[in-house]
């Protein structure tokens, strides 16, 4: 847990699980939870500053979900990826990913490209400092500010669901050199989106997922 403590805010009463919950998928979707990192409903209930009762529930909650399992005993952590389960997410996302930001390029306007292009470049400071948190959270920023331009809140809902179990694996990325290969692909869909090119947007996040998944399947 150590870190955690300074990522979150204080929360209300009224809506302590909801809370623990949305800060928990973030926790997940900006790499703070990582595999092999087991955390327990104490030490997250003292981070939080609340009951284990709020918690456990937001805990269930993403076990349903598949983005968290029991470790062992009162532990909880990332589930162990397996080729079934990658494949099958692989699968998913090459169906629902490119197509999300191919409507991103047919509705982004000159306006909404800007925050797009601010997690852009901070994916391209990420990846020259050798810092792998920054990377990992500007991904996060920049995938999913592609998939809010696409103005289909469903789609985004789903690709969350996605992303909450795939996201913690993308640390293993970085010892294969996968942040720039990934970083051209992110070039290109940015450009594609900027000049309303849905093809071009849809060609390159499927090659972003797809060289992902090779380097993840080595891992296996």
């Amino acid at each position: 847990m150590h870190g955690i403590s300074e990522q979150v805010l204080p929360l209300r009463r009224e809506t302590l699980e909801d809370g623990v919950y949305r800060q928990l998928c973030d926790l997940i979707l900006r790499g703070g939870i990582v595999p092999g990192e087991s955390i327990t409903v104490a030490s997250l209930a003292e981070a939080f500053g609340v009951s284990p009762m709020p918690v456990r529930n937001a805990l269930t909650r993403l076990s349903t979900a598949g983005a968290l399992t029991v470790l062992s005993g009162r532990t909880i952590g990332i589930p162990k990826l397996t080729r079934e389960r990658l494949d099958e997410l692989l699968r998913v996302r090459l169906t629902l990913e490119p197509t999300t930001a191919a409507w991103a390029a047919e509705r982004a306007g000159p306006r909404d490209v800007g925050g797009l292009n601010r997690s852009f470049q901070a994916l391209f400071e990420g990846q020259e400092a050798g810092d792998t948190k920054l990377y990992l959270q500007s991904n996060y920023d920049f995938h999913f500010e592609v998939y809010r331009l696409a103005q289909s809140p469903i789609m985004l809902s789903i690709i969350e669901s996605l992303w909450l179990q795939i996201s913690p694996y993308f640390h293993l990325l970085r010892a294969s050199g996968n942040f720039r290969i990934s970083n051209r692909h992110h070039e290109d869909i940015f450009h594609a989106i900027e000049n309303n090119k849905p093809d071009k947007a849809r060609q390159a996040m499927h090659d972003d997922i797809s060289d992902a998944y090779e380097v993840l399947t080595g891992y296996l």
